[in-house]
């Protein structure tokens, strides 16, 4: 597999072709127009103070995107896009492991990295899991989609020790002991 990560600098042209080639379901906004985009670009969404964004390549053709954002945040976020015709063959898996090790050897002052999905985004998830990321949150009936319906989205994130150590720390779930009647 030749997966390999490219930094967009000022290709707006190709950013705005490849965002707006398909519908991103399990994104915020499934799609976007190229005026949304250019604004975007134009504001430094994509390159500004705290973002960066690589290209992902497969062979010699760019079939995703990663977008960090928040980097002057001890807890910096990320996008992942992936063409449909480039999933199912672990790019999402090479692309978080990547930019997990990109992040934490380039930014030696964060201590965790998050993501979140929307409930039904059974690849990211399994993703997140294979990545060493671990559930952190849920939240219920968050995530709006563009077909109305809302989702649960789901929080996930990694901590700088547990990348280093190679092991994945779990969430205390019952830290907190309190009966409810109702």
């Amino acid at each position: 597999m030749d997966i390999s990560f490219q930094a967009f600098t000022s290709e707006v042209d190709e950013l705005i072709h490849f965002l707006t080639s398909e519908t991103w379901e399990y994104h915020g906004q499934s799609n976007l127009s190229a005026q949304e985009i250019m604004t975007a670009y134009q504001n430094e969404k994509y390159t500004g103070d705290g973002n960066q964004t690589f290209w992902i390549l497969f062979g010699e053709k760019k079939a995703g995107l990663i977008r960090i954002f928040d980097l002057h945040d001890p807890t910096p976020l990320f996008d992942l896009r992936i063409l449909k015709s480039y999933r199912g063959r672990e790019i999402g898996e090479v692309a978080v492991k990547w930019l997990t090790d990109y992040i934490f050897t380039h930014y030696p002052e964060k201590t965790r990295i998050e993501g979140t999905t929307r409930q039904d985004n059974w690849a990211m998830r399994k993703v997140f899991h294979k990545c060493g990321f671990v559930k952190e949150s849920h939240y219920r009936k968050a995530w709006p989609s563009q077909d109305g319906r809302i989702y649960d989205a789901v929080g996930y994130a990694i901590l700088r020790e547990d990348w280093e150590e190679k092991k994945t720390t779990p969430v205390d779930w019952n830290d907190f002991e309190y009966e409810h009647n109702f």
